[in-house]
């Protein structure tokens, strides 16, 4: 006999809506691994030991997303590639990043092979070539100078972006300008003795270590926060623009963008009359064109929004014995807790809480270890909220689209 179904109504916030109450499905307890699943996209690797999942609940938004889980076969062996992707404005540039991406990185890495020192520039130079790509792309579409852009009719400028009709490749390749992506990237050598870890923007990565079976899990962080609430990002921008009082507040980029480093967002990187006379007038194209409007009188000596990635080496057999696993997520895992009063905390601490929840498990079951992460993230042992935060049946989305990796070394 079916389970009855049972409905409650919750008071929460989503974006740009009014707190409700809405209405949510209370599911029992045995009933939450399956419904939490359910609601996930999973991708495993051929050897079991890297797992992907990608939750966005609310279902008429789109997942913007993206994440990679492969092997690069490359002279020396078979490297392990995992990516986490997380677009913004739309998932055209983090679609992009899945395709294109690996090549570049595959093509830098076969001079490095024989000398892992260079490992670390291949891997920055392949993501600042990507985005400069997308830039290139674009210039072509447009190659006249900037005051004669500044002169072009809108009838000229949409008759050549939208070409929707005869193929769209000029759309795409300004969608790609439009939208943005971050990156959390980690590459693992053959020998699974050596690891490099790559992020532009905010998603978070973490190494777990324990010397033996019996130690506890330690979290190190291996990412750094391209974000407007960096002190250390706010002023590197505000050292490359000093005139400029506006070009971060409210812990945003030019008060709209809240990462500071990202592939595409080239409404940051390019002269505002790109923005004006052509990002604009891509049909569709932004979502809120009034809030991009906005911020085009600061836009006064770009870019500000940075494609220079960080990168940390960590030398895995440093200390012999030792068990490892790595932690990718983009920054909804990382939100499912600060934008709740009760459960913020720094991140520090946070990293920690998952590395102890994931560590004591991932190596025999690297599905459960997910599952119980996501758990916890949803509400942990509040049945009613992680019911809630599956099923509220809000018009709008109420949580960040939030993809973790897991991958066990």
């Amino acid at each position: 006999m079916p389970s009855l179904q049972v409905f409650r109504r919750a008071y929460m916030q989503g974006y740009g809506s009014d707190r409700g109450p809405w209405r949510y499905r209370l599911f029992p307890k045995h009933e939450l691994r399956a419904q939490i699943l359910k609601r996930c996209t999973t991708n495993i690797s051929s050897d079991g030991g890297s797992l992907g999942a990608s939750l966005q609940p609310h279902v008429s938004s789109a997942n913007e997303d993206r994440y990679l889980i492969m092997d690069l076969s490359l002279p020396n062996g078979i490297w392990s590639l995992t990516c986490v992707f997380d677009g913004h404005g739309g998932h055209e540039t983090a679609d992009h990043l899945v395709t294109e991406l690996p090549s570049l990185l595959m093509a830098g890495l076969l001079s490095t092979v024989a000398n892992l020192e260079g490992v670390s520039d291949a891997l920055t130079r392949a993501v600042y070539d990507v985005d400069e790509a997308i830039k290139r792309d674009f210039l072509e579409i447009f190659p006249e100078e900037v005051n004669e852009i500044a002169t072009m009719s809108d009838v000229t400028v949409k008759a050549r972006v939208n070409d929707q009709s005869s193929g769209g490749l000029n759309y795409r390749k300004a969608l790609r300008c439009l939208r943005g992506s971050t990156i959390v990237l980690a590459l693992v050598d053959p020998t699974k003795k050596h690891l490099w870890v790559l992020n532009l923007g905010d998603g978070v990565a973490v190494l777990g270590s324990r010397r033996d079976a019996s130690s506890k899990w330690d979290a190190s962080i291996l990412s750094d926060n391209h974000n407007g609430n960096n002190p250390t990002e706010v002023d590197r921008i505000k050292q490359q623009h000093p005139d400029e009082p506006e070009c971060i507040f409210d812990d945003r980029v030019l008060g709209n963008l809240a990462v500071t480093r990202a592939i595409g967002d080239y409404a940051f990187k390019l002269p505002r009359i790109y923005t004006e006379k052509i990002f604009l007038n891509v049909e569709p194209g932004f979502r809120v064109p009034a809030a991009i409007e906005s911020f085009i009188p600061r836009n006064l000596s770009p870019p500000y929004v940075s494609n220079l990635a960080s990168v940390r080496y960590v030398d895995l057999h440093a200390q012999s014995g030792c068990d490892y696993f790595i932690l990718m997520c983009s920054d909804g895992l990382v939100d499912l807790y600060m934008d709740d009063p009760n459960r913020a905390e720094s991140l520090t601490s946070l990293v920690q809480k998952w590395v102890g929840i994931v560590g004591d498990v991932v190596r025999d079951d690297i599905q459960e270890a997910m599952l119980r992460l996501l758990r916890h993230a949803l509400g942990a042992e509040d049945i009613a909220s992680v019911s809630c935060m599956l099923t509220v049946d809000m018009p709008v989305a109420y949580m960040d689209d939030t993809t973790i990796i897991l991958q066990v070394l």
